[in-house]
């Protein structure tokens, strides 16, 4: 059971961008919206249908990916060392 109350009796209640499953489509598409997501209340989903939030550890990971997204986005834009180009 999550450490604190949930404030949803049920799934339908739970705003769209607080769902696991839109939650990780942004982390897929634009990892800075989930960790908006993350940074500025929970992320909520069904088991055995309850409403849970993510805990912890779920946080965590899920800003170690993000992390590591991001940085990956940054050198793709700055680049690192790059070879000398060929030429003719």
């Amino acid at each position: 059971m999550s450490p604190h109350k949930v404030p949803y009796a049920t799934y339908d209640q739970v705003p769209a961008f607080r769902r696991q499953g839109v939650f990780w489509l942004s982390w897929i598409l634009f990892a800075p919206i989930a960790v908006g997501i993350l940074l500025t209340g929970d992320v909520y989903y069904q088991k055995k249908g309850e409403v849970r939030s993510f805990g912890m550890a779920n946080r965590i990971v899920a800003m170690l990916f993000a992390l590591i997204w991001i940085a990956a986005f940054i050198q793709a834009i700055f680049g690192g060392p790059q070879s000398p180009r060929a030429t003719p």
